[in-house]
């Protein structure tokens, strides 16, 4: 099992520091968001010479994903461009760093209007910039579907995805992302169209779980909620699959606990 923490999650300051925490308790993989993560960070800063000052701090530690989570999807034409070129930066750095991909969600266009064409035609330009990009520097990027965003089921990814038809485009699975009150009990459905539509393309899964408590759907440590991870395991073992598992929203302590949970489908 490969497994990852996102950095800010874990109880230390400073990259290096972190790094050595995550050698400490046995997690190989980071998300890395460096404006989190690296102290003294700032946008348009980019040099090898500093990129590699950040490699040297991570040390043994491996990046499975260079977060870049902006809004490409923005209504707002001055905001969406800012957006850009910080994902453009963080391909830069990606050309140094060597992670598995760098990723973003696709976030919000218009109050209500996430579910239209115009929604999604603005994600899509946004993205297709992104991706010359990133097949210009040699770099992967990752996209993540929410249930509240402009991408809000695996049917949608699978669309995006197959309209940037690029090898430098792969996804980040995170199957917590699209659970909500409404589709819970229907979960087995949801991972299966992931993995029927876009299993070739899944470099990384997010590591989280659910309860359902008085009509509401909260977090759980993983391996300890609803969440079926016999199947995702199952249809990752017949991928013949073995990417990085990144826990979100726990620190280091409990993500070696939620992957003790989660050797038993191994």
């Amino acid at each position: 099992m490969k497994k990852g923490i996102r950095g800010h999650d874990v109880q230390k300051t400073g990259l290096t520091a972190i790094s050595e925490r995550c050698n400490e308790v046995g997690i190989d993989y980071i998300q890395l968001v460096c404006e989190r993560s690296v102290e003294g960070f700032e946008y348009g800063k980019f040099s090898e010479e500093y990129a590699n000052e950040i490699k040297q701090m991570l040390g043994d530690t491996k990046i499975a994903v260079l977060g870049s989570y902006i809004n490409p999807s923005n209504a707002d034409s001055e905001a969406l461009s800012y957006d850009i070129a910080r994902f453009k930066e963080k391909i830069r750095y990606a050309t140094v760093l060597n992670p598995i991909l760098v990723g973003t969600e696709t976030c919000t266009y218009k109050e209500g209007e996430n579910d239209t064409e115009e929604a999604y035609s603005r994600l899509l330009c946004s993205i297709k910039e992104l991706t010359k990009e990133a097949e210009k520097h040699n770099v992967t990027i990752g996209i993540e579907g929410v249930h509240f965003h402009v991408i809000n089921t695996p049917t949608k990814l699978h669309r995006l995805v197959s309209d940037l038809n690029s090898d430098n485009v792969k996804v980040i699975f995170d199957p917590c992302n699209y659970i909500t009150i409404n589709n819970y009990t229907a979960q087995d459905e949801m991972i299966n169209t992931a993995f029927d539509l876009l299993g070739e393309k899944i470099a990384i899964i997010h590591i989280k779980d659910f309860v359902v408590e008085n009509g509401t759907v909260k977090s759980a440590l993983p391996g300890e909620g609803m969440l079926n991870y016999k199947l995702i395991f199952d249809r990752l073992k017949a991928l013949g699959k073995n990417i990085p598992l990144v826990c979100e929203e726990i620190n280091e302590n409990d993500a070696v606990k939620a992957f003790e949970n989660l050797s038993r489908y191994e």
